[in-house]
């Protein structure tokens, strides 16, 4: 039912080995060798692209250029700097000052010295030369110390690229806003010049209008072509939604979600939009409309249609979500911060209805509702109307992370991020697409909630991903804000 991944290339890496001719030649080359090892490791594996670059050792800053020359030119998106010992000065600042890498992620890695009681490498005092330097410049990188055949090493490198694959998706989102945020939801309108600048977020507006013109027509023309649907697709898709979760509505209103999925589809397909946000209340419950989007907008991040599906307009929160999604691999949700005043080691999380297909909780206790259906909107903000379908439930039990992201008042952005688990105890039981879940630091989570003026929106990620956010925050400067331990 999901792909693997988002349909993202995987990072091209430019891999530069440095060191002078001082020290221990046979300690280098046994450096050499095994983070060649390691490179290949990861080519292999499909974490990094193919046609990824190594450039031979080198120790002066005239091949040092040569080597920015040709990262640049192939359009690296991440340059790893590999002190096999203690490098010329000058190659870090040759490669950290290049014009056309200003803004690739950088990371410096060494190894320690050998079990000798020789000084053989002297690599990561390199290291911290080089780092000095970063500082000294403002260039944001990340130092990763070996050994390169250890775990931790392996870990940390792993994490590295899943960051750098992050970035390089966040830097080529195109996001789409079904309709403006409704009036009040002033976090969910956003400073779109403020992203573009750091993350390199486009954002464009398709009115609602379009929308339902591609439900009754089922033809969309857009920057990249023409998208069509067909009435056999809309089956395929209730039969999608009814073979994962109880269907308590009656066909024609899942149909109907169905065939809004695909309206939502092909414009996204016809103008190569990479995430969304929606506009999915007041207009859309409407009789002129009359179709909650909820179901359609899960089927887009279970589909892998799109990256991020934000609630009520959040785009900002959807560029939350892609984070979460590149760095999981898995589909994130928007969800609400609901009841958390601080007061219980359960925070609850949930939204009206945009649960995911295959993805909901099976497990849940006896007394609570059934696991992942398909139903009428529990949560009636227009009275006496029967608004729906919304898909509720659980998500899957176990280990997730938070995020939430807000522009500052200093121009910079701010992410808070914190690790939780949901399991039958923590579920609440509540009418909604949810994920109840314990937070040991629930206390100060919600003081740094307040404090920082974070919004009332979140996007919610399948595993913990939290380091991930702080490295990520490293590189594109963003202040990480964190309640699992000192804010970094």
């Amino acid at each position: 039912m999901e792909s693997a991944r988002p349909n993202c290339q995987m990072p091209r890496v430019g891999m530069l080995l440095t060191a002078t001719d001082v020290f221990n030649a046979s300690a280098k080359e046994r450096s050499e060798r095994l983070i060649r090892e390691r490179f290949e490791l990861l080519r292999a594996s499909d974490k990094i692209a193919l046609d990824s670059l190594v450039v031979d050792r080198l120790s002066s800053p005239h091949a040092a250029l040569a080597a920015a020359d040709a990262f640049a030119e192939a359009c690296v998106d991440l340059i790893l700097i590999v002190n096999v010992g203690f490098p010329d000065g000058h190659v870090f600042l040759t490669v950290a000052t290049h014009p056309h890498l200003a803004r690739i992620p950088l990371a410096v890695v060494a190894e320690p010295e050998p079990e000798s009681r020789e000084w053989a490498t002297n690599a990561w005092c390199g290291a911290i030369m080089n780092n000095h330097v970063a500082r000294r410049i403002g260039r944001p990188i990340v130092t990763l110390p070996g050994p390169f055949d250890g775990q931790a090493f392996e870990d940390e490198l792993d994490r590295l690229v899943r960051v750098a694959w992050a970035i390089k998706g966040l830097r080529r989102d195109f996001l789409c806003r079904f309709g403006d945020a409704p009036g009040g939801f002033h976090s969910a309108t956003g400073d779109q010049l403020a992203f573009a600048s750091i993350l390199g977020t486009r954002v464009e507006t398709v009115d609602l209008t379009a929308v339902m013109n591609a439900f009754h027509t089922r033809t969309v023309s857009g920057l990249l072509g023409t998208e069509c649907f067909t009435d056999e697709d809309v089956a395929a898709t209730a039969r999608q939604v009814s073979e994962a979760a109880a269907v308590e509505v009656e066909p024609a209103m899942l149909d109907r979600a169905a065939r809004l999925y695909h309206a939502y589809r092909a414009i996204i397909r016809a103008n190569g939009y990479t995430s969304a946000s929606f506009r999915c209340w007041p207009e859309q419950n409407e009789p002129y409309i009359g179709i909650s989007p909820c179901v359609a907008m899960g089927l887009l991040l279970i589909n892998r249609d799109i990256t991020a599906a934000g609630c009520e307009g959040d785009w900002p929160t959807a560029v939350a979500q892609t984070m979460g999604t590149f760095l999981s691999g898995q589909p994130a949700v928007c969800l609400d911060w609901v009841n958390h005043t601080g007061a219980s080691e359960i925070v609850q999380l949930g939204h009206c209805g945009m649960g995911l297909c295959g993805r909901m909780a099976k497990n849940r206790v006896p007394e609570a509702p059934p696991a992942s259906v398909i139903t009428h909107h529990p949560v009636l903000r227009q009275a006496s109307k029967v608004n729906g379908p919304v898909h509720i439930g659980q998500f899957e039990f176990g280990v997730k992370t938070g995020i939430c992201l807000t522009p500052g008042t200093n121009g910079v952005l701010k992410l808070l991020a914190f690790r939780g688990e949901s399991n039958q105890v923590t579920d609440q039981g509540m009418l909604y697409s949810a994920a109840d879940m314990r937070v040991p630091s629930f206390r100060r989570l919600n003081r740094l909630i307040l404090d920082h003026g974070f919004p009332h929106h979140l996007a919610m990620a399948f595993g913990d991903v939290v380091d991930d956010l702080q490295m990520l925050c490293t590189f594109l400067d963003i202040e990480y804000v964190t309640p699992d331990g000192e804010e970094i």
